[in-house]
């Protein structure tokens, strides 16, 4: 079963504290898609990554990574997302059939904390994500309203389903 990775998922030590079998396929894209930043709809207390499919996302491509995992992960929920499917195109010519989680109902443009946000550009560094890719990511950032509460510490453990815990 493959995954597609992006956001945070990019960080080679954040996606094996959720998927610790994890073997990286390829990078790639999901073509019309744009990351985006937003808190959930109804609350305000934190940002968190968005793989929107509106009609602003057409003509935009997401960068990530093909994961190879066990089925069991797909199984894992959180509160705020749902899984979605998309085609990735990957860097070795392939085309895959991938799941990876969106915002189920996002709400305003709002920053994630600093622990959440800081796995981002490592990640893209990670994988030498292209500089204009990535300053497009860095302004989506820029444009979104600060955290009110950007300095909450990381869970220490793999959070639960409960967006309280993570």
């Amino acid at each position: 079963m493959y995954y597609f990775g992006y956001c945070t998922w990019l960080n080679p030590p954040e996606l094996h504290r959720y998927f610790p079998e994890a073997k990286v396929v390829t990078k790639g894209y999901v073509a019309n898609h744009k990351l985006e930043f937003h808190a959930a709809a109804g609350r305000a207390d934190r940002g968190w990554c968005h793989l929107s499919n509106t009609g602003r996302a057409w003509g935009n491509n997401v960068l990530g990574i093909v994961v190879e995992h066990p089925d069991h992960h797909f199984e894992e929920d959180y509160d705020d997302f749902e899984r979605c499917f998309v085609s990735v195109r990957g860097d070795d010519g392939k085309v895959y059939d991938c799941w990876t989680y969106r915002m189920s109902a996002p709400g305003s443009a709002m920053r994630p904390p600093n622990f959440y946000w800081s796995h981002i550009p490592e990640g893209m560094k990670h994988w030498g994500f292209p500089d204009e890719y990535v300053r497009s990511v860095l302004a989506m950032y820029e444009e979104a309203a600060a955290c009110p509460r950007a300095d909450r510490p990381n869970p220490s453990a793999v959070p639960g389903r409960s967006a309280e815990t993570r």
